[in-house]
């Protein structure tokens, strides 16, 4: 997969697309929230006695929780061709996965965090500079700041390398996993379709998703979603501090509801 292009296009295509998947994400983030609300908590629920509105109420409850599950499929839907406009975490790994690009990636990591190589100091420089009198304080402070960069920058790009080759193996892991293949086929066979049955079904047996799949699968692309989009695009956000705005706005709106119905 994207064997054709070089890498520094697949770099650029990559950092596109993380863009693009942590957008998609933080929408996921603020459908969780609501839904833990509206669909795992008694909050509205219990408002609602037995009667026909009942009826309608659970409409709204099934498309809130069925909507974030195709969110959640989408965001793990695999590239079938170089061509393809897939903006997902597996197309993003497809375009990162090879070795050189890691370590290109761990470069630009390296130099964000560095200064110029050939103007970075070494420890044996610093010391140098200090014992020479035709150098002064601020020759010798702006030395060991380079100094101390480009350390830095090393230590990052370090875990950059690590950072990405565990988060590579780690979305393998999850896409050979029965659950997540449970809730792509009742994705496509219900949600997406309306299928007697699914390729992956006439290929073999696929479990039934169960209760919890969905949500292991969203705690799952967290992590992941955070540190690829760290070290693809050179910046980081805490994905917990998103979820907790966005639990803020949905209980801003459902806290404050009120549901009066007739039985």
């Amino acid at each position: 997969m994207f064997e054709t292009l070089t890498d520094g296009e697949r770099i650029t295509l990559a950092k596109a697309k993380m863009d693009k998947v942590a957008d998609h994400f933080l929408h996921l983030i603020a459908l969780h929230e609501n839904n833990a609300l509206v669909v795992f908590s008694p909050m509205l629920a219990s408002q609602i006695p037995r009667s026909y509105a009942a009826n309608a109420f659970n409409v709204f409850r099934y498309a809130m929780h069925d909507f974030e599950v195709v969110r959640l499929c989408a965001l793990w839907d695999c590239p079938q061709d170089e061509k393809d406009e897939m903006e997902s975490i597996p197309t993003v790994v497809a375009l990162i996965e090879p070795p050189s690009i890691i370590a290109a990636l761990a470069e630009e990591t390296r130099a964000h965090h560095a200064d110029i190589p050939s103007a970075s100091a070494t420890p044996a420089q610093v010391t140098a500079l200090a014992t020479d009198s035709h150098f002064g304080a601020s020759e010798i402070e702006a030395a060991e700041i380079r100094m101390i960069n480009a350390e830095f920058g090393d230590r990052q790009a370090a875990k950059a390398k690590t950072e990405l080759v565990d988060t590579i193996e780690t979305v393998k892991n999850t896409l050979s996993d029965p659950r997540l293949a449970g809730l792509r086929n009742y994705r496509d066979k219900h949600l997406a379709h309306s299928l007697a049955s699914t390729r992956r079904e006439r290929r073999g047996p696929i479990p039934p998703p169960k209760r919890g799949y969905a949500d292991t699968l969203f705690n799952c692309s967290s992590p992941i979603v955070e540190r690829l989009y760290c070290w693809v695009n050179g910046t980081s956000f805490s994905m917990e501090n998103s979820r907790g705005v966005a639990r803020d706005y949905a209980e801003a709106l459902w806290r404050g509801c009120r549901f009066t119905v007739e039985r």
